[in-house]
């Protein structure tokens, strides 16, 4: 028979996270806060501990100190590059999936995902490979031969990759702008890091086999870290205007289940085609969620240019008043933050296509005599929402003409 005690063992461990809850950021800090005090006396200079550090979050493994190198000039050589929007070169893919765009944004703000070359999987770069019996990575490098002078090189997986660049620079005089040398495995790994080191180019480099698209990453979001906080933070009006690193797609929400699936179905084409790393939605209906928690959730993203979309079709009183007394409440204590209301929907004419495109799939639907309706108590209404109740033609009618309206 199962006691009280027993049932309490039983529960998930997660339990003890509802009771005593930490966001993300509060883990991340705390983390942080441990790596400190469990390294020590490291000897690393403040800026590169902020590498290193991030390095063992990633890893927990604190004998990453002992391999890891810095050129004497690589971390003015990142920041200046990443400040100038290098463009930034990658031996794999799997690196360009973890990059975080808002980082790179909160370092320069007309960085796009464009800026991010990785060639490994180009079929003229297979093609060529299969025919001389190489690996393709060697000719992704060569494929990438502009943007890497001057640019930066990232190298997580593939030595024969940072071979390849140790030969541009040896024999064709490329000069990178920063190498961030963390291939890993058992052929060539050791050679093609300890090579690069004696090259005079600036790097940051892990000396022996390991290495992987974790720490490749996890290195260049720390240097984004450190670049925007140089030289401190930035006014609004020197935050560029022309690309947001977060997007906030608001909508006036129901209080059926599920009927804000369409506008969270754009905001994923939204990162998944046009490449926004941070995309929120979020509700004006007393269900939400709502705009103050998805504006904190960009924040807390590293976002510093934000730009809200009103997913409204119509220019009433939301667009008007409500929407931006909202978002100017909410930024009022963020004077580094630019917030930015932008464009509803409205009309566009390929809101016409689409209408088009409703009326063609719906030419065989039923009757509407013959659907069958829901129950009313379906779908209750949250205490404090008034049912909808229409105005009487002459109440409405006299309701324009207080406005206006012909």
């Amino acid at each position: 028979m199962k006691t009280i005690d027993n049932l309490e063992r039983e529960k998930a461990f997660i339990h003890q996270l509802y009771a005593r809850p930490m966001s993300g950021p509060a883990i991340e800090s705390a983390s942080f806060a441990a790596i400190d005090e469990l390294a020590g006396d490291h000897g690393f200079s403040a800026d590169q501990w902020q590498v290193v550090r991030r390095m063992i979050h990633t890893t927990a493994d604190f004998s990453l100190m002992d391999s890891i190198r810095f050129s004497s000039d690589a971390l003015d050589a990142a920041l200046k590059a990443l400040q100038s929007k290098a463009p930034i070169y990658l031996d794999a893919h799997m690196i360009r999936t973890g990059i975080s765009l808002s980082r790179l944004r909160a370092v320069c703000p007309v960085y796009t995902p464009a800026d991010l070359f990785c060639h490994v999987a180009d079929p003229d770069v297979a093609q060529t490979a299969s025919q001389a019996g190489l690996p393709r990575s060697i000719f992704a490098v060569r494929k990438a031969r502009e943007q890497l002078d001057g640019g930066i090189a990232i190298f997580g997986n593939a030595p024969a990759a940072l071979l390849e660049l140790n030969r541009l620079v040896l024999e064709e005089g490329l000069r990178p702008a920063l190498v961030i040398a963390v291939p890993v495995g058992f052929v060539h790994v050791t050679e093609s890091k300890e090579e690069l080191m004696g090259l005079g180019v600036p790097y940051i480099a892990l000396a022996g086999r390991r290495g992987g698209s974790p720490l490749a990453v996890a290195i260049l979001h720390a240097l984004c870290g450190l670049a925007a906080e140089q030289p401190g933070e930035r006014p609004v009006a020197e935050i560029s205007s022309s690309i947001p690193d977060a997007v906030v797609l608001l909508g006036h929400g129901s209080r059926v289940a599920g009927a804000g699936k369409s506008m969270e179905n754009v905001a994923q084409v939204l990162k998944e085609k046009y490449g926004y790393q941070v995309v929120e939605t979020c509700h004006m209906s007393r269900l939400g969620p709502h705009f103050p928690a998805a504006f904190e959730s960009c924040l807390a993203k590293g976002a510093r240019h934000i730009l809200l979309i009103p997913y409204f079709l119509h220019e009433g009183v939301h667009m008007k008043l409500d929407i931006p007394a909202m978002m100017q409440a909410a930024v009022a204590d963020h004077p580094g933050v630019r917030l930015v209301l932008g464009k509803n929907l409205g009309f566009d004419p390929v809101l016409a296509d689409l209408v088009q495109k409703r009326i063609e799939e719906s030419v065989d639907l039923l009757d509407v005599r013959k659907l069958i309706l829901p129950e009313e108590d379906a779908f209750p209404i949250p205490p404090g929402q008034c049912e909808f109740v229409a105005m009487l033609p002459d109440e409405a009618e006299e309701w324009r003409r207080m406005r206006g309206e012909k």
